[in-house]
């Protein structure tokens, strides 16, 4: 009996310093309210721009072949104001990445402005883990989409490949770091949490009255 309750104990301790983490996790989201608010709404133009200026611009005027003397209906490659690469057979999947990824972004960063506007507590844990993964996916897809309109504009010239490269690199080591940075820190707190657990006060014991003097 004694056994399970010491280990009912070390369990009510451990969760307890697994909720100051979280906690200590939630401050720093109600003091960086403004900045998440900045962050998602400059990603959000960004992404906004991207689609409704494509790289390679837009059609001026309907680009369609003259057809034949024999009546058959002429062949549009693109019509006005659609972008140019959306129908390029070369360009295709770069485009589509493109795509996705701005409306990734875009959708991320208007659900992040929503939740900070919508006046919900950041303290809240489920919120704290929505509004942190909206932003990561903000950030990534963003970077994904500026690979993916350098790739569309660009000529297939092997320095600039070597340079996509190095891009596409960099944002698949530094997420990971970062990852691997807060699993540490998170690791390292717990460790120093177990090894030295608070204190408990002790009761305060009221004075004795003195003894009466006869």
């Amino acid at each position: 009996m004694e056994l399970n309750n010491r280990e009912n104990h070390q369990y009510e301790e451990s969760s307890e310093w697994f909720v100051k983490y979280l906690n200590r996790q939630s401050d720093w989201l109600e003091k960086t309210r403004g900045n998440l608010m900045v962050a998602a709404t400059v990603i959000a133009g960004m992404s906004f721009q991207v689609m409704v200026n494509p790289p390679g611009g837009v059609w001026q005027s309907d680009n369609c072949s003259s057809g034949n003397q024999t009546g058959t209906i002429p062949d549009c490659k693109g019509k006005a104001g659609t972008a140019v690469f959306e129908h390029e057979s070369s360009k295709r999947f770069a485009y589509l990445g493109m795509v996705i990824s701005s409306t990734v972004s875009f959708s991320a960063s208007m659900s992040l402005i929503l939740l900070v506007i919508s006046g919900l507590r950041l303290r809240n844990r489920l919120i704290m883990a929505i509004l942190v993964t909206f932003m990561v996916a903000a950030v990534l897809c963003i970077s994904a989409a500026f690979f993916f309109a350098v790739a569309l504009v660009q000529s297939d010239d092997q320095i600039i490949r070597d340079i996509l490269t190095i891009y596409v690199g960099f944002w698949v080591v530094f997420p990971v770091l970062i990852l691997l940075i807060q699993l540490v820190r998170f690791i390292f707190w717990l460790i120093c949490c177990c090894c030295c657990p608070p204190r408990r006060r002790s009761p305060r014991r009221l004075p004795m009255a003195p003894s009466p003097v006869h």
